[in-house]
């Protein structure tokens, strides 16, 4: 039996993600025959072409040909707009793309001017999909990802989807060619939503006897909906695995080849009789007995990177788990590390594999125990990564100074708030005290950070906000450091994360699910104290304009692998400076 794996757009094109590579590693480790294919990059690399953009210019010239009378006044003049400029970003397009296979890639004028060209000619192809929008890593429609019935629309919009003609002409004869009997897609993001649902649909239209079935933290957040009524995709999806897929993909390859009962997949969420059924308990997977994810297959030569930055983990789940604000720790359930034996395994085999000597632990955080560990192991490997940690009191200056000899060029931080009354509540668990002395540490060790912080949590206030961006942006050694990112993000109450089970502890009169989005992962909320929704939104976006005066987002908070591969090249540079000459004695 022959299994497919897919990663749908839209998300970043500078380096594989980590959830086919994982599943592909365990199944062939057990015989089974797997094909993974990023079709992220792949529709990329087939909407950048000049041949691509000759159809499309020809494509606008025709709308253009039935006059302004049957177009939208804006989508009209974004299609004569088109018209005047694709040419000359044609011209433009395939060097764009090649720059970010060369050492262009680290020439930053360079960089940002193909960013700016590639999203310029997405947006002006576009025109025939208005208002549907698309860019090198996201997409946005009219349609809300949040509602089945819009999502469901979309679908057959061909006005509107971008994706479907461009799946129809350059992906799914080669999908179906490879014949298999299971195609799997993986959706991590509300940005793959349509792209996925979308290929899923052709696909099955064009093949029914293929089983298509839908994995990623989305739907394993969705597990309540798709029970209780958002269950149309069931038309065309046959069924979805949540929580852990290694296991539930091994065990419905058994069943559809041999016995067929579907109720001895673990973790799988399908029609039976006519009804959603879910099958419970959910599988948890012993992280120490997984192989090393395996890549072979992905197309490393499309990616936009000079050189592959490679997740790899060292657990699965939070250690700490408590965050108020927070569900990420409801995808893996419990925390479980992978032992460093294994995780040493793990490197050594991609990077010889692979020919890289970059990494990013893919980990939602680091415990101290184990970069303690890491530390005395990492260092012979002769590898360059970035992982995210805790203001851990025990994250010492000395342990900073031994991750930098280990090979760490940066370290990504939840700050969350500067505020130690908010950071309680959150129950962050960290003083500000620590985050101070951390920060300090990272740049004197020369180690680079990356701040996320939290706008909006409720019952902070506009003073208490301002004051966490000021210590972050008018530390000027902090913000002109090496590598140094910040992003500030709005509050969203989130499903499953613990504020939404006693609501009235953090200042809230109500939270409401969304009337029309039966796909909602969060909630609408009304407070008491402290900023409103809508003014965290006003305040995020005065806060976020100050930051991009301050901070450049390129490429550090544009993509993370690219930055690491930037803050290596300039310690590759230093440490190949030639010393200075000995001063003259002049008497």
């Amino acid at each position: 039996m022959k299994i497919l794996l897919l990663f749908p757009p839209s998300w970043l094109p500078s380096q594989p993600f980590l959830s086919l590579p994982a599943l592909t590693g365990f199944l062939r480790a057990q015989g089974v025959e797997v094909t993974q294919r990023d079709i992220n990059i792949e529709f990329l690399e087939s909407v950048l072409r000049r041949e691509s953009a000759q159809e499309f210019l020809s494509l606008i010239r025709k709308e253009l040909d039935k006059g302004p009378g049957r177009h939208h006044v804006d989508k009209y003049n974004l299609l004569r707009k088109a018209t005047e400029y694709l040419p000359l970003v044609v011209e433009r397009i395939e060097e764009a793309r090649g720059v970010f296979r060369s050492e262009d890639f680290y020439n930053l004028e360079k960089y940002i001017e193909s960013l700016n060209v590639m999203d310029r000619y997405l947006e002006l192809v576009g025109a025939l999909y208005y208002p549907t929008t698309v860019s090198t890593y996201t997409n946005n429609t009219r349609y809300s990802v949040y509602s089945s019935p819009d999502l469901m629309s979309a679908l057959e919009d061909e006005g509107e989807n971008l994706f479907l003609e461009s799946f129809r002409r350059h992906l799914l004869s080669s999908i179906l060619d490879a014949r298999p009997d299971i195609v799997g897609i993986s959706i991590t993001s509300t940005s793959q939503l349509l792209p996925a649902l979308t290929l899923a649909r052709l696909i099955k239209g064009a093949n029914p006897d293929i089983h298509l079935t839908i994995g990623g933290s989305i739907f394993t957040k969705l597990i309540d909906n798709l029970l209780l009524g958002a269950d149309v995709f069931f038309s065309f999806v046959d069924s979805f695995v949540v929580f852990e897929g290694e296991h539930a993909l091994l065990e419905l390859i058994n069943q559809l080849s041999g016995g067929r009962d579907l109720s001895k997949v673990p973790n799988l969420i399908y029609r039976k009789n006519g009804r959603v059924t879910i099958n419970e308990p959910f599988y948890i997977e012993d992280v120490s007995k997984l192989p090393t994810p395996d890549y072979n297959g992905l197309p490393f030569g499309l990616y936009h990177s000079p050189k592959p930055v490679l997740p790899v983990q060292t657990s699965r789940g939070c250690y700490w788990g408590k965050c108020t604000f927070c569900n990420l720790h409801y995808d893996h359930r419990y925390y479980r590390p992978r032992s460093i034996d294994l995780i040493v395994k793990d490197i050594q085999t991609l990077k010889e594999r692979h020919n890289t000597d970059y990494f990013f632990f893919a980990d939602e955080c680091i415990p101290i125990n184990t970069l303690k560990r890491l530390v005395k192991v990492l260092p012979g490997l002769d590898i360059k990564w970035i992982g995210g940690v805790r203001f851990e009191e025990g994250l010492s200056r000395e342990l900073i100074r031994d991750l930098r000899h280990a090979g760490c060029l940066k370290l990504v931080f939840g700050m969350e708030s500067y505020s130690q009354r908010v950071l309680n509540l959150m129950k962050k668990g960290i003083k500000r005290e620590t985050v101070k002395r951390t920060l300090e540490d990272c740049l004197e060790e020369g180690v680079a950070a990356h701040l996320y912080t939290i706008i909006g949590f409720p019952t902070e206030t506009a003073a208490e906000a301002v004051e966490g961006m000021n210590f972050i942006l008018e530390n000027q050694r902090l913000v002109s450091s090496p590598g140094f990112s910040f992003l500030p993000c709005l509050y969203e109450m989130e499903k499953h994360s613990p504020i939404t089970l006693n609501p009235r502890a953090y200042g809230l009169k109500r939270i409401m699910s969304p009337s029309r989005d039966d796909l909602s992962l969060g909630y609408a909320y009304e407070v008491k104290e402290g900023l409103s929704p809508q003014e965290a939104e006003e305040l995020h976006e005065a806060i976020m304009q100050r930051v991009n005066e301050t901070v450049s987002p390129f490429p550090y908070n544009y993509s993370m692998s690219d930055g690491l591969l930037y803050i290596g090249r300039q310690q590759q540079r230093i440490e190949n400076a030639s010393p200075p000459p000995s001063p003259e004695i002049l008497f």
